[in-house]
């Protein structure tokens, strides 16, 4: 007769590694498993954050989410900065803070994030499987079966699906499981992602250079929203932290008003220099921004760039179909969490605290549900 375990995670990224971990230290590890499409788990997890991997940020809020981020609130706040930080500590992993409340593992190395979580998982006795597709995922007396692509199945009495989204894969494998278990997916957008503009000779001489600089985003003549940071001029369009921030509402005929010297009034400006940004700006920008343009350099949006360019998906499960620990309304013994939901954050390790306060959310609640 075939095992029938407590819980079958399906995907092995950060929501799915991080519910692993924990169900296997409250369940028994012999209880998990962890399927995983990929010959190994975490490869989005070592890109994150340049490679560092941005744990979380102490500046937590729901204002950093977006989508269903009201309903996202109550479980936030229920695993703060404070409360991830230490479990990762309980787990061995040692953190530092760096600039604007951002937290990082002390070895500023994601591999050390993933490495921990797996040697955790063994430690556990939890089960790691990979290459393992998930196609089908049916309801039986017991709780589930899952069936691969490459004929393997496994039984479970609950399941805990975070296949992530679109972003960087950009694959969609996750949604039409969510679809099996009765659930709707809002329209996907990728965001966190560099700007494409129209004018692509002009942006295209000035690839390579940055610049420290306020941008805002109008739709006609309405500004949509406003950041400040890093901006990168590539091959096609725009692209740093700020602008990320923005390609969430960028659409196409939108326009990117950069400000190049946020610091300054115009007029300060020319008292200060007599008009010339020689002293003030890169010498390729200064060829090709003229001084009374340089508080309103514009380029029209084409588009933002697609989901292998993003860092995150934008959409998702709507939350008003979950519980509040992130269980399922329409499938009794299914939890969802992670990316696959529709919530997403700024920059700065908000995405990532998501994966991991879902995914601790509902772990706790499938032990509850696996010792009533």
């Amino acid at each position: 007769m075939a095992k029938v375990y407590t819980l079958a995670v399906i995907g092995g990224g950060a929501a799915g590694l991080m519910g692993a971990v924990r169900a296997s230290e409250l369940l028994g590890g012999a209880n998990v498993i962890l399927l995983e499409a990929a010959p190994r788990v975490g490869k989005k997890l070592l890109a994150t954050g340049n490679g560092r991997c941005n744990l979380t940020n102490q500046n937590m809020s729901p204002q950093h989410y977006h989508g269903d981020a009201d309903r996202a609130a109550p479980i936030l706040e229920a695993y703060p900065p404070k409360k991830i930080i230490a479990y990762f500590q309980h787990l061995g992993l040692l953190c530092r803070e760096q600039s604007e409340g951002r937290i990082y593992p002390y070895s500023m190395q994601a591999s050390t994030v993933l490495n921990i979580l797996r040697a955790r998982l063994h430690d556990f006795g939890g089960k790691e499987q990979c290459d393992f597709a998930v196609q089908t995922i049916c309801r039986t007396p017991n709780g589930y079966s899952i069936l691969s692509k490459g004929g393997m199945s496994v039984c479970a009495r609950f399941i805990l699906l975070c296949t992530g989204g679109m972003a960087q894969a950009g694959a969609d494998s996750g949604y039409p499981l969510a679809r099996q278990l009765r659930h709707s997916v809002t329209p996907l957008k990728p965001a966190l992602a560099p700007i494409l503009v129209r004018d692509k000779k002009r942006v295209r001489a000035l690839k390579g250079v940055r610049a420290r600089a306020a941008v805002s985003l109008w739709r006609g003549s309405k500004m949509l929203r406003q950041t400040e940071g890093e901006v990168q001029f590539t091959d096609g369009g725009l692209s740093g932290i700020c602008v990320f921030e923005l390609s969430r509402e960028a659409a196409s005929g939108d326009v990117l008003s950069i400000d190049l010297v946020p610091d300054y009034s115009l007029s300060e400006l020319y008292k200060i220099t007599g008009g010339k940004l020689d002293g003030v700006l890169h010498k390729t920008l200064v060829q090709a921004c003229p001084f009374e343009r340089c508080k309103n350099f514009c380029f029209a949006v084409d588009r933002t760039e697609d989901f292998k360019h993003a860092q995150v998906t934008a959409g998702g499960v709507p939350l008003s179909q979950l519980d509040g620990s992130c269980g399922s309304r329409r499938s009794p013994g299914a939890w969802l969490c992670g990316e696959i939901l529709n919530v997403d954050g700024d920059c700065g390790g908000y995405n990532l605290h998501w994966a991991w306060s879902s995914a601790l959310c509902a772990v706790q609640a499938i032990h509850e549900e696996a010792h009533k």
